[in-house]
């Protein structure tokens, strides 16, 4: 079977009827008046060179230069042939395990069951010398074997798989896919998926065979769910669940919210055609624990009629400190409840952007730090670069004589405190955000920033060289400088992640290990390195619950997709229709064939010149 890569290039083939035009002009008559029949002949021999449809065929040079528009029309067509692979010929099974190919499609089967029945097909059409690469397509795209030869093998991993509740990203498994076979022409990859994604996905490689499977289905899903809690209020909170309806007919759907086995909500939605409802359901009390909001219906797909959300307790503060030893500094940060505290040196190879993004509060005391990027930062006795206010130089005995009305300073007394020396800084560009916490008649003792992302208390003298620690003000100041600085987040409190992506989980400094319990009651234990755990076993939705040392806290996974929810197919195969015939003729490859056809036209092109020079030569 012969296939065009590029069909819009046939239309070169116009060609060929202008040049038969041109070969059948014929010269234009001249009325001339001689005196002898002699001239008449030669005349007359002239006009039979002209190109009449009877001579056409006996006009070898013209039928040359057709042929050679003909071949070379069909050469920028991109003619290959489609046939069996050579032993050698690599294969990349590409399966999709999103959450939709867990659709009913059948009686008692899915649209996983046909893909591996379609994949087992696969497997034994494969060329004696073949090989196959197994990956699987999901919120990632996962290797599940080498290049493997041995069909038992490929056997045993394809029955080994199965499909989770994660949203499908298959444009990024078939770009790895055809990396896999850069350079290997003759490479072909299956995709085997119900085609429930928009038609972009598809790279248009001829490697790229579809095999689509499935049929329409029913289904009704869940599309968003999220607890909230109500601006100014610790104890009114909202649920907000989006229900949808991608069925063609109406429908009325029981539905559900509970929090730790308490009804939030029941009752019915009543949904159109091909559309949604929203529910904001206010409610008074603490939002903590373990949601779950459902849909009772029989449809085709049963992965996203329930969704989950785990709300806990405040996490604790996480704040890294630089510094080469204050035992004033290190013992109210430890004192304090509800924070963890990392220790570390400074070193100006370290990325301070990456650890801004991972810590709540990065401290810098009596180093040298770089320019700061967005993030929540604590400067004791030192300044950064870069900031509205810059150093310069040292001030003895200062007297506190003013202090400003930030809450950060609510019932701070600063009586007795003294200071033996401390920086001296000047404010070089008035910012609004820059507020005076304390200062003395020649320097500004303390400030807070808050300017485009960053955040930031000032605190500029040694602790060591001063009373302040000795102070009952003291803790107070820490204590609600970092709740200042604590990050705040969009309001939203639940904790859920999306099926398939990577949850991190901070972890105490002290511990080492993690236990996790999965939504199906299995447990696992982690190691953890550098105070932190990324966990990316995530496949299935559901509560999970994971305990380090004595505490423990829960985490949701949930679908919540709505594009992953549209369960029937979008993707249409357009001009390759072969790539929807059955999986049972084995691997295959398709081989080029406008290299031949090239040369094939350079030789027909030197003929018909060899033909014209030589009728130039007779003549």
């Amino acid at each position: 079977m012969i296939q065009l890569a590029y069909p819009v290039a046939l239309l070169s083939l116009l060609a060929i009827p202008l040049l038969i035009a041109l070969h059948l002009l014929r010269p234009r008559r001249r009325r001339v008046v001689l005196s002898t029949t002699t001239l008449w002949q030669a005349a007359l021999k002239d006009r039979e060179r002209g190109l009449g449809l009877r001579r056409l065929l006996r006009n070898l040079s013209l039928l040359l230069l057709l042929a050679s528009a003909l071949v070379l029309g069909l050469a920028l067509a991109g003619p290959q042939w489609l046939t069996r692979a050579s032993e050698g010929a690599d294969t990349v099974l590409v399966l999709d395990v999103s959450a939709s190919m867990k659709t009913r499609s059948g009686i008692g089967t899915t649209r996983f069951d046909q893909a591996l029945a379609e994949a087992a097909d696969i497997v034994d059409g494969l060329p004696r010398e073949g090989r196959m690469l197994v990956m699987t397509s999901g919120r990632k795209a996962l290797l599940r074997t080498g290049f493997e030869a041995d069909r038992d093998a490929l056997r045993r991993v394809l029955a080994q798989l199965r499909p989770g509740d994660e949203a499908g990203r298959p444009r990024e498994a078939l770009a790895l896919a055809l990396s896999l076979l850069r350079g290997r022409e003759q490479g072909r990859i299956y995709f085997l998926t119900d085609g429930a994604f928009d038609p972009d996905v598809d790279p248009g490689s001829p490697q790229v065979v579809f095999r689509v499977v499935g049929a329409p289905a029913r289904n009704v899903a869940i599309t968003r769910f999220d607890f909230r809690q109500e601006l100014a209020s610790d104890d009114r909170f909202q649920v907000l669940m989006t229900v949808r309806n991608y069925t063609d007919a109406p429908v009325v759907v029981p539905a559900s919210v509970s929090l730790d086995g308490r009804a939030l909500y029941r009752g019915s939605l009543e949904l159109e055609a091909s559309n949604e409802q929203t529910l904001v359901l206010p409610f008074r009390g603490r939002a903590l624990g373990r949601a779950v909001g459902r849909i009772d219906v029989d449809d085709d797909l049963a992965a996203d009629n329930q969704a989950f959300a785990a709300v806990n307790a405040g996490d604790p503060l996480r704040v890294l400190l630089f510094t080469r030893g204050n035992f004033y500094l290190e013992s109210v940060l430890e004192a304090l409840p509800d924070l963890d505290l990392i220790k570390r040196e400074w070193s100006p190879a370290e990325d301070i952007a990456r650890l801004a993004r991972i810590h709540d509060v990065v401290v810098f005391d009596g180093i040298a730090g770089p320019r700061l990027p967005p993030g929540n930062f604590l400067l004791v006795n030192t300044v950064a670069p870069g900031l509205p206010f810059s150093d310069a130089g040292r001030v003895a005995q200062p007297d506190v004589v003013g202090r400003g009305p930030s809450a950060l300073m609510r019932d701070v007394d600063l009586t007795a405190v003294h200071i033996d020396r401390a920086l001296r800084v000047v404010i070089d560009e008035p910012v609004p955000g820059l507020q005076r916490l304390f200062w003395s008649p020649e320097t500004d003792l303390a400030l807070a920033l808050l300017d485009d992302g960053l955040k930031l208390v000032y605190l500029g003298f040694d602790l060591a060289q001063s009373n302040f620690p000795l102070q009952a003000a003291f803790p107070l100041f820490f204590s609600q400088s970092l709740e200042w600085l604590r990050p705040r987040g969009d309001g939203f409190v639940s904790t859920h992640i999306a099926a398939g992506s990577t949850h991190s989980i901070r972890v105490p400094s002290i511990q080492t290990r993690v236990i996790m319990r999965m939504p199906s009651g299995d447990a696992t234990t982690l190691e953890v390195k550098g105070g932190s755990l990324l966990f990316d076993a995530t496949a299935d939705t559901g509560i999970y619950r994971y305990s380090v040392g004595e505490v423990a806290r829960y985490f949701a996974v949930t679908l919540t997709d709505a594009r992953e929810s549209d369960v029937n197919s979008r993707w249409a195969p357009g001009e390759r229709r072969e790539q929807l015939q059955p999986a049972g003729n084995g691997a295959q490859a398709l081989v080029p064939l406008w290299p031949h056809l090239l040369v094939l036209a350079l030789v027909l092109l030197a003929l018909e010149w060899c033909v014209w020079t030589g009728s130039r030569g007779s003549a």
